[in-house]
């Protein structure tokens, strides 16, 4: 039984897979299974995998119909029997020490899990100055901490974030997944695998090489163009409010709601687009009721009901609140 699992959903990335992989294999720290799981891939990453599994006795290749990001992450997980996981993307590359350094601080600290930093690097492969990350250092945190850290960046957060510059202990997702359909599937995810975590450690060293790449989702336009950035803010919504951080959760749910208020942002053309749109604005009005009911404050019990009765409602209201809280000449 291996004690982690490095597990690379594989879809049309002919031109970085085996860079992916040789970053792999050529670790220091030798006690792994690598899971290769293809997603469907319709170009000839699916034939490459099954030639690094003949390489490298400890290479899987998990052949499945394509489902997306989320999907192949989760069959990665059934299939894993390390005792720790690691995810990285097959466009991107790990530095030869990452697993050595992160399986050592697992150690040192009996952490359920170990962040490791990045490095944004273009598609050759050459270090890009911006964003910086080198302001992070070695740190042991409870989740708290992590979060307090995480509130006070700007775009180095998704050192925090992100799926694959981090050692999890395995029991993490005896119950998680990753949600299907959605972007920023790590966002849905991050409070609940946080909840669980009573040490984590934060490394400064840079392990991971992610790569910025035309095309990627990454690449395509601000997280304010998607619905899927409000539904998540609108579970950590829920999540803050369940743990009693009722400050902070208004504050989240806020940022959703101005973010709804932006309809123009989204590509509301199809009917299930629309539905789902529909379905977040309900979803701010849910979210205040529950914040209601947690504080007793009449306030947001009005709040909730505004909501209710549209978003342009509720903004027309906060215009009103606005101008006659401003001094008068």
């Amino acid at each position: 039984m291996p004690t982690v699992s490095v597990i690379i959903p594989v879809y049309k990335v002919e031109r970085y897979l085996d860079a992916c992989v040789e970053s792999v294999i050529g670790q220091t720290y030798t006690d792994l299974e690598i899971l290769l799981v293809d997603d469907g891939s319709p170009d000839c990453c699916p034939a490459m995998c099954d030639v690094w599994a003949e390489k490298d006795p400890r290479i899987r290749v998990i052949h499945r119909k394509n489902g997306g990001l989320s999907a192949a992450r989760n069959t990665g997980i059934e299939a894993a029997s390390g005792k720790f996981l690691i995810f990285t993307d097959s466009d991107d590359r790990m530095e030869p020490d990452a697993v050595r350094r992160a399986v050592e601080a697992q150690r040192k600290y009996d952490a359920d899990l170990v962040l490791y930093n990045l490095t944004y690097v273009d598609e050759e492969n050459r270090p890009l100055p911006q964003p910086d990350f080198s302001g992070f250092r070695d740190e042991v945190l409870c989740e708290d901490e992590v979060w307090a850290r995480y509130f006070a960046l700007a775009e180095t957060r998704i050192y925090y974030v992100v799926a694959w510059n981090k050692l999890y202990r395995r029991s993490l997702f005896r119950t998680l997944r990753y949600a299907p359909g959605k972007r920023y599937e790590d966002q849905f995810l991050l409070p609940y695998l946080l909840g669980q975590c009573g040490t984590i450690v934060c490394l400064a060293y840079p392990g991971y090489r992610y790569v910025q790449r035309k095309g990627s989702i990454m690449a395509a336009g601000s997280s304010r163009n998607y619905l899927d950035r409000p539904e998540f803010l609108l579970e950590w919504t829920a999540c803050f409010a369940r743990r009693g951080d009722c400050l902070r959760a208004e504050g989240l749910l806020n940022d959703a709601i101005d973010n709804l208020a932006e309809k123009q942002r989204f590509d509301l053309t199809t009917p299930a687009q629309q539905a789902r749109y529909r379905a977040a604005c309900r979803g701010c009005a849910d979210a205040y009721r529950l914040l209601a009911r947690t504080t007793g404050q009449r306030s947001m019990w009005l709040r909730a009901a505004l909501l209710r009765m549209g978003l342009p409602v509720y903004k027309a209201f906060l215009r009103h609140k606005g101008k006659a809280a401003s001094p008068k000449n």
